[in-house]
């Protein structure tokens, strides 16, 4: 599990069908950027939150490499998002 902190910049919806899903792009207190994946349940938690907030996310690591193009994915699955 990983914990990043940092400021919401965009959310996106990229629902599918029965899939849930939105990404939220953060810009981290260290400076970077990383996408973090609210996905199921975890979609209306984060569906609370507005870009320019401050927040703590945890993560899992889900990672993955395409059987069709052999392209490497590194997902981040957020498994909390809170207000600071």
């Amino acid at each position: 599990m990983g914990v990043v902190t940092g400021k919401i910049k965009k959310i996106e919806d990229l629902s599918q069908g029965v899939h849930f899903k939105n990404r939220l792009t953060l810009k981290t207190t260290e400076g970077g950027l990383v996408f973090i994946e609210f996905r199921g349940a975890m979609k209306k938690v984060s569906d609370a939150f507005e870009p320019e907030e401050e927040v703590i996310i945890e993560h899992t690591y889900d990672g993955k490499t395409s059987q069709k193009t052999g392209v490497a994915f590194n997902n981040l699955p957020g498994i909390s998002i809170t207000k600071i």
